[in-house]
């Protein structure tokens, strides 16, 4: 039954068939936010980014204009959703493009051999003991309740599941419960859950879901703006989280038919605003001036799984990793224990490439480590036909040389609707070592190739036809995608450049490069130093350990030792701001020339320069 609030007029929303009540002049996004339907909404609902068009099949709404929509999708009823309001009863279409869609999440991980020292233990204790056992551990009303209810019924024997962290006695029962726990990987646009039995220190299964968050804005400033500005807006924030990992409990609970109820403990990890929006905390200092100091606490987070309505045992806590500074998170200080940086006896370096890439560079008593401001073009935004790692979504590409034309490979095979991060850096390789660009991107414009065509801004190159595509239009990359790519690379491969200096370490000095993340899972590591992206580590080993923060999460729910690493890394890890670096653009700057400065990429930037323009093959 719709509220009387927002039952002026319907939305009625396609393919969903999902309908909701609006107040006149609410928009299409926030109609589809209360809905429940997924729309992408990267800039947070301002009208700057065009990916939240949709079609208007029925009804009339008040869209304001904007650029960012063709003359031809005009007349065929495409609004931004963000921009268009209510006005009467109205049907709209939500093209796949605009979806969230189902994603291709990397929930895997590899993990170091651990001895498992849990702080969830389980002990068989006469019932008269208990009362000794209350006197040094915390508990419950629930806990209470339950003993006075075997002192009744003149049990003997209980089994006490105690949480040795907290000190505090959990659960009991008469004949002794299964000890799980769950570990989160809370990501800026992807939670991975894993269900853990704690006893047999194995998980026993792993899932994901998009952060709902998404639906207020898919980078972090729109979210923290959000938080800010709204009345409750911090609130809703940690609600949806809360509710995305409610989701992957009871899927992870009904495969492995695990109850809730014996879910014991949690812990996770996120990037520094993620930590702050799941514990609830003002996320202020995280968006004050690079000049003023931003005091991050360097400690974990304990709450109580209650408190925050997660769907486990109401007596569970709940363990937060500590964070290392406002762009270095609990997520970084998983990924570092994970990869076993802080056992390396010399200097190794650890990346997660996201939205916002993590670079470290440490070994056992020392870490240095900063982010790259990637931005989201990893993710899609600013980018023509830019997606998520989606089904549909191109993720790898080849250019035939002798015809010029694009191969490409989509996630699950799908028809293709787009291109997803990893497919634009194959594309940018691609297009440089077949002599289609140039060393700044720029598309050789006297080339024979017929895939290149000049488009409505400038010149493009055609990568899937009309005809082969799951959208029915062209799907190209502009000149102005290579820009930001090459932009978003640039700023990855001076944050390396940075640390390297910082330390008198060279590309030769590294011997271990560790790829975290579920980006870098994906990621072709030529490509990427191809259009330098990643320096020329040609001595070093190359480690790929997956989701690096779920391994995190995963190490500190099994072991006390492990907890202990994650809070000596946080304290220990020296973050690093570029942005008030001298050296950051000098660097940056540098990283505009494909592929970079000779001193990153010795071997490659000469072979380089003797790319000729393409030619047909006679």
């Amino acid at each position: 039954m719709l509220s009387e609030e927002h039952s002026k007029h319907t939305v009625r929303f396609l393919p969903h068939n999902a309908v909701t009540g609006v107040a006149k002049g609410e928009t299409i996004l926030e109609a589809a936010i209360r809905c429940g339907i997924g729309i992408r909404s990267v800039c947070g609902g301002k009208g700057l980014c065009g990916k939240c068009k949709v079609v208007v099949r029925r009804g009339r709404v008040e869209a304001r204009k904007s650029d960012l929509l063709k003359p031809d999708e005009v007349s065929k009823g495409y609004v931004l959703a963000c921009l268009a309001r209510v006005i009467e009863d109205v049907e709209v279409e939500v093209p796949i493009e605009s979806q969230v869609g189902r994603p291709r999440l990397q929930s895997t991980v590899v993990l170091p051999s651990a001895r498992p020292r849990p702080a969830i233990k389980q002990e068989a204790l006469p019932l008269h003991s208990i009362a000794s056992a209350l006197s040094l551990y915390s508990s419950g009303a629930s806990v209470l309740e339950k003993i006075s209810e075997f002192e009744e019924r003149g049990v003997e024997k209980v089994f006490a599941v105690l949480n040795a962290a907290r000190r505090k006695v959990v659960d009991v029962s008469e004949g002794g419960k299964g000890l799980y726990g769950l570990a989160v990987d809370i990501g800026t646009t992807k939670v991975a859950v894993a269900l853990v039995d704690i006893a047999g220190g194995r998980v026993l299964d792993t899932t994901s879901e998009f952060n709902k968050q998404l639906m207020y804005g898919e980078d972090i400033i729109s979210r923290i703006r959000f938080a800010l500005d709204r009345k409750d807006g911090l609130r809703e924030l940690q609600r949806v989280v809360v509710e995305t990992i409610n989701t992957t409990i009871d899927v992870l609970c009904k495969r492995c038919r695990v109850s809730r109820e014996d879910v014991y403990m949690v812990t996770a990890a996120g990037n520094t605003a993620m930590t702050y929006l799941f514990v609830g905390l003002n996320p202020y200092p995280l968006i004050k001036s690079f000049k003023e100091k931003a005091e991050v606490p360097r400690t974990p987070h304990w709450l109580e799984a209650r408190d925050i309505g997660l769907s486990v045992n109401r007596n569970a806590d709940v363990y937060v990793l500590p964070c290392a500074g406002r762009f270095l998170g609990g997520d970084v200080v998983g990924d570092v224990i994970t990869a076993g940086l802080n056992f390396s006896e010399e200097p190794a370096l650890l990346i997660d490439i996201g939205t916002n890439t993590e670079v470290v560079i440490g070994c056992r008593e020392w870490f240095l480590g900063t982010t790259a401001p990637a931005g989201p073009a990893f993710e899609g935004w600013g980018l023509a036909h830019g997606v998520r790692a989606i089904s549909g979504a191109i993720e790898s590409v080849v250019i035939d040389p002798r015809t010029c034309r694009a191969i490409y490979r989509t996630i699950d095979g799908a028809k293709p609707i787009g291109i997803c991060g990893s497919g634009y850096i194959d594309l940018l390789a691609q297009l440089f070592v077949n002599g289609l660009v140039d060393i700044f991107g720029r598309f050789y414009k006297d080339c024979s190739c017929q895939s290149i065509r000049r488009g409505e801004k400038g010149y493009e190159y055609v990568v899937v036809p009309a005809e082969e595509s799951g959208t029915g239009r062209d799907i190209v990359v502009t000149e102005e995608d290579l820009y930001n790519i090459i932009d978003s690379k640039s700023s990855v491969c001076s944050a390396i450049a940075i640390l390297l200096k910082k330390m008198l370490l060279t590309v030769n000095d590294i011997k271990k490069v560790y790829v975290c993340g579920a980006f870098g899972n994906y990621l072709n590591l030529n490509s990427a130093m191809t259009i330098g992206m990643i320096p020329e580590f040609s001595r070093a080993k190359v480690e790929y350990i997956g989701n690096g923060s779920l391994g995190g999460a995963i190490l500190t729910l099994l072991s006390e030792d492990y907890r202990a690493e994650a809070e000596r890394v946080a304290k220990l890890l020296a973050p690093i701001e570029l942005m008030l670096d001298p050296d950051f653009m000098e660097e940056y700057q540098a990283g505009f020339m494909l592929p970079g400065k000779k001193e990153l990429f010795p071997t490659w930037r000469d072979a380089s320069r003797g790319i000729k323009p393409w030619r047909p093959l006679s």
